[in-house]
């Protein structure tokens, strides 16, 4: 479960420090991962709000990978639930790909495959990985039992 664990921390850690910057600097942060708005568009209060609203629970969702992370297996639908909804933000991502297309800066494509891929590829397959460290886990505590 060592592994596990420290994946999820890291996991953890990555929305923790986003989004508080996120918060932070507002729509000027996607400015750093090539996002290119106007300067009205970096300004308009209305996307500055919900970018920072959606910020803030990009941050809660660390600090909830925290608290599950405190007992995986009291927390276990908790944390199921919270890595099938990140997978659900990668279906959003992929449908805003196809509707479109791929940033036009180089740093903006890299962006865009690199938290795809943890979204669409990563979820699931830390979705696997805990069903498995959660039957060991039982399995552990059935034998310590009998």
């Amino acid at each position: 479960m060592g592994a596990f664990r420290a994946v999820l921390f890291v996991l953890a850690v990555i929305p923790l420090l986003t989004g508080a910057l996120d918060l932070v600097l507002g729509l000027q942060a996607v400015a750093l991962i090539g996002a290119q708005l106007s300067p009205e568009g970096f300004r308009d209060p209305l996307l500055n709000g919900q970018f920072r609203f959606l910020s803030a629970i990009w941050f809660g969702f660390g600090v909830l990978l925290l608290v599950c992370l405190s007992d995986i297996n009291k927390y276990s639908s908790l944390l199921r639930g919270s890595l099938a909804i990140v997978f659900l933000g990668g279906v959003g991502r992929v449908a805003s790909l196809i509707q479109f297309g791929f940033p036009t800066g180089t740093q903006g494509v890299a962006f865009v495959v690199a938290v795809a891929a943890i979204e669409i590829i990563g979820m699931p397959f830390l979705l696997w990985w805990h069903s498995r460290v959660a039957a060991k886990s039982q399995h552990v505590a059935s034998a310590e039992g009998a």
